[in-house]
């Protein structure tokens, strides 16, 4: 038995932000600094402009074995396949694990920080909104 991918609903968001909780603790982001809230991924998600995708696995009722599912490559090829849907030319995946790197080129990912030596910045919302405030159009 395979495990199904479906498309998240409403009701999934409660285990959207335990995940998103899950990871920041485990890649020792502070607390403080996790900002998403259930009303926005709700809103974000799920409301009149929708900002995102997102699916889900679940294994079938009784299968308790996790192992041998290829659920991350099942996941990719759905975020794929919803890319092409939506006419996008492109899916980029921002990693923090270099483990995953050779599971992503596998599947016929580039690591682009290695092929054109960029690197991912991020400005927190403080920084933000002080690059905004300076907009003059």
């Amino acid at each position: 038995m395979n495990c199904i991918i479906r498309p998240c609903t409403v009701k999934d968001c409660k285990v959207i932000l335990q995940f998103i909780k899950e990871i920041a603790v485990h890649y020792r982001v502070p607390p403080t600094e996790v900002k998403v809230t259930l009303e926005v991924l709700r809103e974000d998600g799920f409301g009149a402009q929708p900002q995102y995708d997102c699916y889900v696995a679940e294994l079938p009722p009784r299968q308790t074995n996790k192992e041998g599912q290829q659920i991350g490559k099942r996941l990719i090829e759905k975020a794929a396949q919803a890319a092409v849907a939506k006419g996008c030319g492109q899916l980029r995946m921002h990693i923090a694990k270099t483990n995953e790197m050779g599971f992503l080129a596998r599947q016929g990912g580039q690591d682009l920080t290695a092929k054109e030596g960029w690197s991912l910045f991020h400005f927190k919302e403080d920084a933000l909104r002080r690059l905004a405030a300076r907009s003059k159009f």
